[in-house]
């Protein structure tokens, strides 16, 4: 039986022929997304015997081994009988440099199309075009033309692939002996929660057939176990697949983490890895990924493959600290080798952005076939707001005028020039528009040739001494770039608007709000084999599956109850308080009033959630007036190690009450698992709903254009969401038991109720502090039973 390969073009070459150092002077998102744009430029004005982006796919057999090799040439030249293979190099470098250092790697790439073409059409012969164009120097390019015999490209790649099979018996290896643990793998624990048989047949489902599910499980059931087990079980039917878990906060890569690594105690051999942010595992910091500022990114390309052969003999589980151990023996970048090692793993743990971001998500997985993967969704209800911004983008003058200072002394004609420019579109725009928001159908070509000008002038900045480039003109670089990308998104889901502030100095914002990332997200999800993207809120499920990218007709929701004892939560409903914004004033006293009596019944831990950090200022002295508990405080821009000190804290059978004053929808209001006795009870304040906005009104306007309820859309949903969310920190486990206390006039109106009925069958109202005591006392009193 025959091992069947699937590669594509850059998978191979990249791998066996791509030497020197790690450089973003020359290779980064910025160069590749300007390369992109020359090259169909380039192609544009080639004639009527030139095929551009031309598909190719061959199955080479060697030994017991089947290729199928694919890829899509740049160009395709006919000439009578005769073809030639147009490949196609743009870069910022100096061309002779750039051919120099990668001509073996380019060459390989352009010989492999060559083959594929050759077998296609039964050519004898054909010739190999290297097109070099220069980025930012108008009609600097180079040529260079080869002719090859057929026996010469299938004797060139069958080589090829000789090397690459002495690689890859490490995976195939690998993938027989994690076959074979996974045949007879059992589910981890000794029963299912109620829900959890249901939900793992659900993503079974998925795995094995494909498709999209949506599912609304209760804090609490353990639906991370529940869908990569199941995920795991599909891997030795599905040929190529990768498991995706992808998720917004740290604790849920921890969460998935610790799962692969119960089900690894009872048999499993899988090969896994975590990827860390680049600002967080980088061993240079503050420096540019270039070998004259970074050690790590010398000779990156040379050393790489036999690093993860190494690796991949050693390891299977790849994490913070195993990653950056190895990257530090053999002095390579860690977050590139994270990225490398990924390929060659069954589940990759990340961030959210990793898939959908338009700047930053993998190309080497999703610029290709990627109809073999699977995605596993966490908390998918964050990931509304995160696309979102993913796909919008902002320059200030602010941040202009902070990188122009910074540089007031350079000498660099492009650059000084550029700078000029900008400050030209700035100062117009002070002119035309007055203070506040002002939306536009579009930004002019001015402001786009200026800003694309200050992105080359950086560009080549950057390459000839990267010395010069500051923090603050990189700041404003990065914007620059994410702005001209977006802007080829633009529709009728995006808003483009200038804000001016007042004042003497009129700071410009200049904006394009994505108001309905949901086309992005569905075309992510359509390319993969299978998706569940789960949440502890997703109701109403309209909202959230047409949102999230899904289809409401179409794609199955599954909806499933909590597992736990009703009378393991008493839940609370104040309703005689206003948290509105206009009635704030009037609410501080009472509510201080209803937390002391809700903290007053049990020594124990809990959380109060406020509405914004504005009124937990104005709560907190009387709070502190009112009791003698200790309170600990959630406050802006903590960093993760001051987070990981606020939540220790809250520790088991504690001996004192500890009150966590935190925000809700922040960092401590979901992801959060303080379990059995470690939080006996939470207060939330309000109904969630973010402060009006301009970019939350254009959201309704949008919504309330397609005849839906835009402020539901734009703030209701949102806001409760963050609600339910805090709710669910209370009960984890079959052990815990707690109280909550929902505050605010809205709560018994039946718009917000019905929201979330399924959650809301057994609460109770209370109109005063001696109500409340009343239920605490009565609940707590059974517990103790």
């Amino acid at each position: 039986m025959s091992i069947q390969i699937k590669l594509s073009v850059h998978q191979l070459v990249d791998f066996l022929l791509r030497k020197g150092d790690i450089d973003t002077r020359v290779y980064s998102s910025t160069t590749m997304q300007e390369g992109t744009r020359i090259h169909a430029m380039y192609q544009a004005r080639q004639g009527s015997d030139y095929i551009s982006e031309y598909p190719l796919r061959q199955t080479i057999t060697i030994n017991e081994y089947e290729f199928i090799l694919e890829g899509r040439a740049d160009g395709i030249i006919k000439k009578g009988n005769d073809y030639t293979i147009d490949e196609i190099k743009s870069t910022v470098a100096s061309l002779d440099e750039f051919k120099k250092d990668q001509h073996e790697w380019h060459l390989g790439q352009a010989k492999c199309y060559a083959y594929m073409f050759m077998k296609e059409q039964k050519l004898p012969t054909i010739g190999v075009r290297m097109t070099y164009i220069r980025q930012g120097k108008k009609d600097e390019k180079s040529i260079d033309n080869y002719r090859f015999s057929a026996e010469e490209i299938e004797s060139y790649i069958k080589e090829l692939l000789a090397r690459y099979i002495d690689f890859y018996e490490v995976i195939v290896r690998h993938e027989k002996e994690r076959n074979a643990s996974i045949k007879d793998l059992p589910f981890p624990f000794k029963s299912y929660r109620t829900g959890q048989k249901q939900l793992a047949k659900y993503s079974y489902s998925i795995a094995k057939n494909g498709g999209r599910l949506f599912v609304e499980a209760p804090t609490g059931i353990g639906k991370t176990v529940s869908t990569i087990y199941p995920f795991i079980k599909t891997l030795q039917q599905n040929k190529d697949c990768k498991i995706f878990y992808l998720t917004a906060k740290n604790s849920g890569k921890e969460a998935a983490y610790s799962t692969i690594k119960i089900l690894k105690e009872h048999g499993l051999i899988l090969k896994n890895i975590v990827i860390s942010a680049k600002d967080k595992i980088c061993f240079s910091k503050g420096k540019g990924c270039n070998p004259e500022e970074c050690p790590y990114a010398k000779g990156y390309y040379h050393k790489i493959q036999n690093i993860i052969r190494e690796s991949l003999l050693i390891h299977s589980d790849f994490n913070y600290d195993s990653i950056t151990q190895i990257a530090m023996e053999n002095e390579v970048c860690p977050f590139e080798l994270e990225l490398d090692l990924s390929l060659y793993c069954d589940a990759i743990i990340c961030d959210y952005n990793y898939m959908f971001d338009p700047l930053v998500y993998m190309k080497r997985y999703f610029d290709s076939d990627s109809s073999a993967y699977l995605a596993l969704i966490d908390e998918a209800h964050n990931l509304i707001d995160r696309s979102q911004e993913m796909y919008s983008a902002r320059i200030s003058s602010k941040k202009f005028d902070l990188a122009r200072k910074s540089v007031k002394k350079l000498e660099h004609k492009k650059v000084n020039s550029a700078i000029r420019r900008v400050t030209k579109v700035f100062s117009i725009m002070r002119k035309e528009f007055s203070s506040g928001e002002t939306v536009i159908d579009f930004f002019d070509d001015a402001t786009y040739r200026a800003l694309s000008a200050f992105s080359l002038a950086v560009q080549d900045l950057s390459k000839n001494d990267n010395k010069l480039m500051t923090p603050e003109l990189l700041d404003f670089y990065l914007d620059v770039n994410k702005f001209i990308k977006i802007s080829e998104f633009f529709s009728e889901k995006y808003v483009a608007y200038v804000r001016v502030s007042s004042g003497k100095k009129k700071d410009v914002l200049l904006s394009l709000y994505c108001l309905d990332a949901s086309k992005f997200l569905k075309r992510r999800l359509d390319a993969i084999k299978g998706s569940v993207l789960f949440s502890a809120t997703l109701s109403p499920s309209e909202y959230y599956i047409s949102l999230l990218g899904g289809d409401v007709q179409k794609d199955p929701y599954l909806l499933l109850g909590t597992p736990f004892k009703r009378e393991q939560l008493l839940f609370l409903v104040a309703p005689k308080v206003s948290t509105k914004y206009t009635q704030r004033e009037q609410s501080y006293e009472e509510i201080a009033n209803y937390i002391v009596e809700f903290v007053s019944h049990k020594t124990g831990n809990y959380m109060i959630y406020a509405p914004s950090y504005e009124y937990q200022e104005r709560l907190l002295p009387l709070l502190e007036q009112k009791c003698s508990h200790k309170i600990l405080l959630q406050r802006k821009d903590m960093t993760d190690q001051e987070k990981e000190s606020f939540v220790v804290q809250f520790v088991k059978d504690p001996q004192e009450t500890t009150i966590g004053f935190a925000i809700i929808g922040g960092s401590f209001a979901e992801g959060i698992d303080l379990v059995e006795d470690r939080l006996i009870g939470a207060v939330i304040i309000g109904v969630g709903l973010p402060k009006i906005n301009f970019d939350s009104d254009q959201i309704a306007k949008y919504y309330n254009s397609l005849s839906l309820s835009g402020k539901d859309y734009a703030y209701t949903y949102p806001g409760m969401n963050k609600v339910m969310q805090a709710v669910g920190r209370v009960i984890r486990s079959e052990k815990d038991n707690g109280a909550v206390l929902l505050i605010d006039e809205r709560y018994a109106q039946s718009h917000y109720r019905d929201l979330f009925r399924h959650e809301w069958s057994d609460y109770r109202i209370v109109l005063n502090t001696e109500e409340i005591g009343e239920e605490l006392k009565s609940f707590f009193k059974t517990k103790q039973k």
